[in-house]
């Protein structure tokens, strides 16, 4: 008994006998010859692991491969394991490893972001140096807009070193600020300085 079914590639309606009818059917051998390289082909695709791209592996080991990627840049990219972060102290973008970044707290694209943020942010003491430079005077040539001459010292009003607020810093010469801080010294009868313990 001969029966009409429709094929699996095409579409197109052909005779069959029932006995000789299968869970996939098709017209002729080119539409079988298709099929079998379109289910072949979707065998293949993979998906990067680097870029998570869908495409059609043609290599021979995916057996044995743990991995697959699209091109050799992701490879190579994937196997070095190193990834994009900010710097902790300007924010300039940096490529390192993935294992750095985990095992480091803090991480900096130059040795010289490093010391600025140990002296900013670290450091406790009155006189922090910011590039080779005390911080209040760093905040004293922001302030006033331009950078400060030799001849220029950063007097702290409230007297209080660690308060390197803007409002708390003033720029004066070292004459002036040296007679500032005289008047604020103790003296004895005799006018000299009294010395504190």
């Amino acid at each position: 008994m001969k029966l009409q079914i429709q094929c699996d590639w095409c579409g197109k309606e052909f005779i069959r006998e029932k006995n000789n009818i299968h869970n996939r059917n098709y017209c002729s051998r080119m539409c079988l010859g298709k099929a079998n390289a379109e289910r072949f082909r979707l065998k293949r695709l993979k998906t990067c692991d680097n870029c998570e791209k869908v495409f059609e592996y043609r290599g021979h080991h995916k057996k044995r491969n743990n991995h697959f990627f699209c091109s050799a840049e992701c490879g190579y990219e994937f196997k070095t394991k190193k990834m994009y972060i900010p710097c902790d102290w300007c924010g300039k973008p940096i490529f390192k490893k993935r294992s750095d970044v985990a095992r480091n707290e803090h991480n900096f694209c130059d040795f010289g972001c490093y010391i600025d943020f140990i002296n900013f942010e670290k450091a406790g003491a009155d006189n922090q140096i910011v590039s080779g430079e005390k911080l209040y005077r760093r905040l004293a040539e922001m302030k006033i807009g331009r950078n400060l001459y030799e001849y220029e010292e950063v007097h702290h009003i409230d007297g209080n070193h660690k308060n390197n607020n803007l409002d708390n810093l003033e720029v004066l010469t070292s004459a002036v600020h040296s007679k500032i801080h005289a008047l604020q010294k103790e003296r004895d009868r005799l006018g000299r300085f009294v010395k504190k313990e």
